[in-house]
């Protein structure tokens, strides 16, 4: 199995974070957890991204245990990413209290806001969430305690962010949003950079259905003798200081995956893959039932 190594980004508060990692949604059985942590350790992966709201972070936490017992890995050598949702009425320390329970770790390296809303009442007129502000504040508390490194959000617009610069005693290091060759948001994304609040790229590869059937990208796959799914993540990570979380249930495309760094483009293939930015999402909130049709992302 071939290694290699990692990029690494500097963060504002001085944590060092890989800009490639491995993103966990939708892994549910804990075999299959263990094996694929296991594996791409072993690949080259230090940076693993989960969240309360995918149901798995216990999966997470007995898969780490059995690994770390092993000898070859331990806590230090990895960064944890996990998020939770603002709700309205819980206690944000016992939240991430169980959290931590769940990942069986005594501090989580990034804690991020998932979104900054929670689905209100069906009319509409109730709103279920505590205001940005406030769950910042809690999450403060959180860093002060030592329970989480870093702090961060994800799914904020420009508007959130520059809200939150404006209050906050502890700055946001990270933003994790939708990003990939169809959804750019490239004004964004480089003003991320300048304020040091580093995109994190969730959803890096799109809809398979979609790109293996752009003939743009699969021509430029097939001219750098690569696939359509390492062009996608090699050009979100050619950009620099873009962290890219691309996941997979399939141990086989840990390496593939992994392997989408050492890719390089030439300036007029980078400009052809930004020309194919079309402002397409893959999760939009207006279309999830519960969030009742909100335009998050208008």
């Amino acid at each position: 199995m071939q290694t290699h190594s990692q990029n690494f980004i500097t963060l504002t508060n001085g944590q060092q974070i890989p800009s490639f990692g491995l993103g966990t949604f939708q892994i549910k059985n804990e075999q299959e957890m263990t094996n694929i942590i296991r594996t791409s350790l072993d690949v080259g992966y230090r940076l693993f991204d989960t969240a309360k709201f995918y149901e798995n972070e216990h999966l997470i936490g007995n898969s780490l245990k059995i690994i770390f017992s092993e000898g070859k890995y331990k806590r230090e050598d990895i960064v944890i990413i996990t998020k939770l949702f603002p709700f309205k009425g819980q206690s944000t320390l016992e939240v991430v209290m169980q959290q931590l329970k769940d990942l069986q770790v005594d501090y989580i390296d990034i804690l991020l806001i998932h979104f900054p809303l929670v689905p209100p009442s069906d009319d509409l007129q109730q709103w279920n969430h505590k205001p940005a502000h406030q769950i910042w504040a809690e999450l403060e508390e959180l860093y002060n305690l030592g329970l989480a490194k870093g702090l961060g959000v994800s799914n904020f617009n420009c508007q959130m962010i520059v809200d939150l610069l404006s209050y906050c005693k502890v700055r946001p290091v990270v933003n994790e949003i939708e990003l990939h060759v169809f959804n750019q948001q490239t004004r964004f994304v480089e003003f991320l950079k300048k304020i040091k609040v580093y995109p994190i790229a969730y959803s890096p590869i799109a809809k398979y259905t979609e790109i293996i059937n752009n003939q743009t990208v699969v021509s430029i796959a097939q001219k750098n003798n690569v696939s359509v799914a390492q062009v996608m993540i090699a050009f979100l990570l050619q950009q620099q200081d873009i962290i890219v979380i691309p996941k997979t249930e399939k141990l086989e495309r840990l390496q593939h995956n992994f392997d989408a760094q050492k890719l390089k483009f030439s300036e007029e293939e980078m400009q052809i893959l930004r020309n194919l930015n079309i402002n397409m999402r893959t999760v939009n909130v207006d279309t999830i039932p519960s969030f009742k049709g909100v335009p998050l992302f208008d």
